[in-house]
């Protein structure tokens, strides 16, 4: 990765950091019931309610070339059986926090922490079965947060 890139993502991680602390202190535990935490730089996810965790699941986010972007969202969209056409793929249980981006959680592969590194998301959050039914049926469009933290490393 060039040094350039790594200076780009260190200045829009600070003005994301920035932004959210200039508004007030924003507490997204207090201002949602309901929070999807994806800690990209160890690749897992934490379901939080009433500030409390639920359970954890390992995730497979984009990478250099295809990002998740960091930052704070809401679920604004959930569709059980969404197809991208874009793709050309099946994206099942899609929790959509990014509506221009067209980016979701969704069912996908997951593979061991070894063979990880070879697999990326073009910005979506990829979640196995049983945890992607689990956090389907439990988020709520509107009133769940997504909070995305850090940038995808070497795995």
């Amino acid at each position: 990765m060039t040094k350039l890139i790594k200076y780009s993502r260190l200045i829009c991680a600070l003005v994301v950091s920035i932004s959210a602390l200039s508004a007030g202190a924003f507490d997204v535990f207090e201002e949602y019931e309901k929070v999807i935490w994806i800690n990209q730089p160890k690749q897992i996810g934490i379901a939080y309610e009433r500030g409390k965790k639920l359970f954890e699941f390992p995730v497979v986010t984009g990478d250099d070339e295809t990002t998740t972007n960091p930052g704070i969202y809401k679920v604004k969209l959930k569709d059980d059986s969404y197809y991208s056409r874009t793709y050309d793929t099946p994206m099942p249980y899609s929790i959509f926090f990014d509506l221009k981006g067209m980016k979701a959680i969704h069912e996908g592969e997951v593979p061991p922490p070894e063979k990880k590194k070879e697999l990326a998301t073009h910005g979506c959050i990829h979640v196995e079965p049983p945890y992607i039914e689990k956090l389907y049926a439990w988020a709520d469009e509107e009133n769940t947060a997504v909070v995305i933290s850090g940038w995808r490393t070497g795995d």
